[in-house]
């Protein structure tokens, strides 16, 4: 099976992007009241961070259930996609973690070993087996 890596940066990339300006804007829990107008209708800051979650969600459930209408259903979750969901929630403990980055060294460390070895032990590995 194919995977369309594009999609899934591009999707992980709007979403880091997206998170890095509402920071930049110093947005605050109280800021959640405050609203716009969409097409002549009152639209709060809660109602663009709760679809900016819900979102995905949904165009999840929507992936599903298109990959079980051609026939492509997971028979179990794939390890690549266990690496995207435990480095994405290894990633996420890092947001508003202040000014010092926890764990800086060993995540230089991780990235060091992800872009290094993982890889290249994978096909070292795979092409002695075969």
């Amino acid at each position: 099976m194919r995977t369309d890596w594009n999609s899934i940066r591009g999707m992980l990339n709007a979403a880091i992007d997206a998170c890095e300006r509402i920071e930049a804007l110093q947005y605050a829990e109280a800021d959640r009241e405050a609203t716009t107008d969409i097409g002549g209708q009152k639209v709060s800051v809660h109602d663009f961070l709760v679809s900016a979650w819900a979102y995905p969600e949904k165009l999840r459930y929507l992936i599903i259930r298109e990959r079980h209408d051609t026939g492509v259903d997971l028979p179990y979750v794939p390890e690549t996609s266990r690496i995207l969901l435990a480095m994405s929630q290894a990633a996420i403990e890092l947001v508003n973690a202040g000014e010092v980055t926890p764990a800086k060294q060993d995540i230089q460390q991780m990235i060091k070993w992800f872009d290094e070895d993982l890889v290249r032990g994978i096909e070292s590995a795979v092409a002695t087996h075969r």
